[in-house]
Parts: structure tokens; sequence; C-alpha cells
């Protein structure tokens, strides 16, 4: 295991369940949410310059294009609405995303197909 691995895990114990009530509230943030997964990053390197969230994440590159094209929005948009998603603390730098981020993303999809 990494680094990275190692300090992905400890960041992944602490969740804040809190902010996943924000997701409910906001369409676009949710959408985003969704479209988060492991193919559109890759580890740059797995040894973060510090023990910080930010530091986790300097060691990955996002390829906010593809995700732009996913979400069919200009890229700039893409960028805004990733960098709240890692701010709340709602996805992580492997693609994954928080236990609660993903129940609500559940909730989302069978309210919106009840």
């Amino acid at each position: 295991m990494s680094h990275f691995d190692d300090l992905l895990e400890s960041f992944k114990g602490r969740e804040n369940h809190e902010t996943a009530l924000q997701l409910l509230m906001d369409k676009p943030l949710m959408r985003y949410c969704g479209l988060w997964s492991p193919t559109l990053l890759h580890l740059a390197h797995g040894y973060p310059l510090d023990e910080t969230w930010n530091g986790l994440w300097d060691c990955v590159v996002i390829d906010y294009k593809r995700l732009a094209e996913l979400a069919d929005e200009p890229e700039g948009r893409a960028r805004f609405q990733l960098n709240r998603l890692r701010e709340l603390r709602l996805i992580y730098p492997d693609g994954s995303r928080t236990a609660m981020a993903s129940k609500a993303i559940v909730k989302f999809m069978t309210d919106a197909l009840s």
C-alpha cells in the first residue's frame, strides 16, 4: 500500500455525513457527484507532500475535459462543480464517493423514478 492509499483510508475513516444534505438540495452538484468515477483521473504519484486533504488531491490528475463532455457543459463549469464536491469532501481522489453521497444518489434516483 502506498502513502497515498494510507492517507486516503485515513480520510475515508472520518467522513462528514452532514455534507451529503447539500447534494439532495442541489441538482447540479448531484449530477456531477453521480458522474464522478475512477475513469476520470489517474494517480500522478503516490506520495503526498503533506498529510492534508489538498495534499492528497495534489497526487492525482483529473480529466476535466472528459467530465465536461459527460455532463455536456463547459469545462469551467465542470471544474467549478468538482471543486465544490471536493471542498464538501463528498468525493475522493480515487474516483469514489463518500458512503452518504452514494446513498443520496440512490435516494435521488429512487425519488425521480417513482
